[in-house]
C-alpha cells in the first residue's frame, strides 16, 4: 500500500507561473491545490479535511507572503512554508524574518522547488513522534 501524498497548496496570482509548477508537482507524486490570492489560501487552510502540509507562496501575491506566514504562525498550523519571489534580495530578507534561510527565486527552477519541497517536508517528518 501506498502512503498518501503529500498536500501542496500553491499560491501564485500568475497563472503562467502556477499553472505549470502545479502540473510538474503533481506529476513528481505531490497532490497540489492551487489559489490566486492570499484570501484564497486562507480559505484552504482553515479547511482542516484538505490536509495541507506545505505552502509554496509568491511573496508578491495579494495577500500572500509575510503577512500569510505570520497568520500561520499565530493559528499554529502545522504547514510548512516556503516563500517565493522574483526579487532576491526580497527572498533573502523573507528567510532572516522567517528564520528559514533563503527561499525560492522566480522564475521557477521545478526541480529546485521539487527540493525545497522535500527538504521541508523531511525536516517535519524528523520532528514528529
Amino acid at each position: 500500500m501506498t502512503s498518501p501524498a503529500t498536500v501542496v497548496l500553491l499560491v501564485e496570482g500568475d497563472i503562467i507561473a502556477r499553472h505549470p509548477l502545479a502540473e510538474y508537482l503533481r506529476e513528481c507524486g505531490f497532490t497540489v491545490l492551487e489559489a490566486a490570492t492570499g484570501d484564497e489560501a486562507m480559505l484552504a487552510l482553515k479547511t482542516p479535511e484538505l490536509g495541507i502540509e506545505l505552502m509554496l507562496a509568491d511573496m508578491t501575491t495579494p495577500g500572500s507572503g509575510f503577512p500569510l506566514r505570520q497568520w500561520i504562525r499565530a493559528e499554529k498550523l502545522a504547514v510548512e512554508v516556503v516563500l517565493a519571489g522574483s526579487i532576491r534580495k526580497t527572498i533573502e530578507g523573507a528567510g532572516k524574518i522567517c528564520n528559514e534561510g533563503p527561499g525560492l527565486a522566480k522564475p521557477y527552477d521545478h526541480r529546485l522547488v521539487l527540493d525545497y519541497i522535500r527538504q521541508a517536508m523531511a525536516r517535519r517528518d524528523r520532528g514528529k513522534p
